[in-house]
């Protein structure tokens, strides 16, 4: 299957599946929904981490803090055994990374058509994709079952979350000589894979900005997507009597 094709099938799951779930808003609050949101993407990062397996041919390429992409799937698939503190943290920078991972869905695919000129989808390239699917949908999934509040505190803790675990990748980088997030502290280090900038500190700099502006973008878009779905509270007539 070509690349292209493969993204397009991708896209209308989406979209198919997104305008389900903001037709049927009120009966999205339920347990079944979402083990089967963590459940598929667990089965799927898995499947993710073998092709990566496959592709790189060694052991050491199990991901978690590869990138933000990877690390919000692995978190997904643990939410229900999270603290719930540490899980309504985790739901608020899934939320408002819903829009970023629909984004990235199109990204590495589209780096192998038009970079390396691969044009049939790899085993690698449909796992990856179908991870950021879920991602998305289930970012967006949160938002409408309201399991997370559109209001600045929780758009605050979506960027604890997330900084506080890239702040643990680098803390990782500094002593193991890791490159958690693309980030070697001593060299070899990128933006999803691009060698912007010629320092550590510009390119740390760029990437939490560019983690800022996912999160803030994803917030104003779920803020639109709530204000869009959201369904005109029926009024019940006074009774005559009162």
């Amino acid at each position: 299957m070509h690349i292209i094709q493969m993204l397009g099938i991708i896209s209308a799951v989406f979209f198919v599946a997104l305008f389900l779930m903001c037709l049927f808003r009120d009966k999205l609050d339920t347990p079944v929904l979402n083990y089967l949101f963590v459940g598929t993407c667990a089965v799927f990062f898995f499947l993710w981490n073998y092709s990566m397996y496959e592709h790189r041919g060694s052991v050491n390429c199990f991901m978690v803090f590869e990138n933000i992409s990877p690390y919000i799937s692995a978190v997904i698939s643990v939410t229900p055994i999270l603290n719930k503190k540490v899980r309504e943290f985790a739901y608020s920078a899934i939320a408002f990374l819903g829009f970023g991972m629909f984004v990235a869905m199109f990204i590495s695919p589209e780096v192998e058509f038009l970079f390396n000129f691969h044009q049939d989808a790899k085993f690698i390239h449909v796992c990856e994709a179908v991870c950021h699917l879920i991602m998305g949908l289930y970012g967006f999934y949160l938002v409408l079952s309201e399991k997370v509040k559109l209001d600045l505190k929780t758009y605050v803790k979506a960027l604890i979350f997330i900084y506080s675990s890239i702040g643990f990748g680098l803390f990782l980088n500094f002593f193991f000589h890791q490159s958690n997030f693309g980030m070697n502290m001593y060299g070899g280090y990128s933006i999803y894979f691009l060698d912007i900038f010629d320092s550590f500190a510009a390119t740390l700099v760029a990437y939490l900005f560019g983690v800022l502006a996912t999160i803030t973008l994803g917030f104003i878009i779920a803020l639109l997507l709530d204000w869009y779905c959201r369904r005109p509270k029926k009024i019940h007539p006074k009774n005559d009597a009162e």
